[in-house]
């Protein structure tokens, strides 16, 4: 907390499961000059109150990419405000855990996300639209975190065709227990398919509805496309400003 950070040139920060308290990552990140990449997951201090400031003080004003995974000192709420504001901006989103974020919240949030490339889920003067986004949503090991409702996957697959055409890569965590689909599924996800023509990974809990999704893409000769959680997870990471430089052979 000593630092001088209100010097520092700092404006990527990943503090993932660090056990910062709110005080301590109030002072840091309110000192910090404003962020492109921030990775707070499993950061269960990061609070609304926290939130807030740095959107009060323009914090976010530059920020690509956010990782608030599992923070459960911050409310729905707080969330939905922060991607009414901000979502625009965004290029990836990580935003799994939260067993409380059903179908209506998304559903509400994804026309904020259209810019998002890496979506997991913008638009700011300098950003350059062409260049794709990442989300990661949804809550794995629902008997662990049991959801009040099933989530109607077929929704949210056909808001994420309607409003994020740049999407790259989209992971959708619900287990088989906790998604429900419909037989008019085919149709919502030929709409993803063709309307997402960026879409290099579709990674989905292993079950019927992953079989499904699947199949539609290897009919379309997409056999690459569609993965499992159990083999596969979306990251954020290769929105890093250096992240080529992390690659090795």
């Amino acid at each position: 907390m000593s630092v001088p950070w209100e010097t520092s040139c700092v404006h990527e920060l990943d503090l993932t499961s660090t056990e910062l308290s709110e005080e301590c990552l109030e002072n840091v990140l309110l000192r910090m000059p404003g962020f492109t990449y921030l990775g707070l997951g499993y950061c269960e201090f990061f609070s609304d109150k926290v939130l807030e400031k740095l959107m009060e003080m323009g914090k976010f004003n530059r920020l690509q990419a956010l990782d608030i995974s599992y923070t459960h000192a911050l409310s729905e709420n707080a969330i939905y405000q922060f991607l009414h504001n901000h979502g625009i901006n965004l290029r990836g989103l990580m935003l799994i855990g939260k067993s409380k974020l059903t179908e209506n919240f998304w559903l509400n949030v994804i026309p904020f996300l259209k810019n998002i490339s890496q979506l997991t889920a913008g638009s700011r003067a300098y950003l350059v639209l062409s260049e794709p986004g990442i989300c990661v949503l949804g809550t794995a090991n629902g008997w662990f975190l049991r959801m009040q409702s099933r989530v109607h996957v077929d929704q949210i697959v056909e808001a994420f065709a309607q409003f994020c055409p740049r999407l790259e890569r989209l992971e959708i965590q619900w287990d088989p227990d906790t998604i429900r689909f419909s037989d008019k599924s085919n149709k919502f996800i030929d709409h993803i398919r063709l309307r997402c023509p960026y879409l290099k990974s579709l990674t989905l809990s292993d079950g019927e509805y992953y079989e499904l999704v699947k199949s539609n893409f290897e009919r379309a000769d997409r056999n690459k496309v569609v993965r499992t959680t159990t083999n596969y997870k979306t990251s954020i990471v290769s929105l890093l400003t250096n992240y080529n430089d992390l690659l090795f052979n």
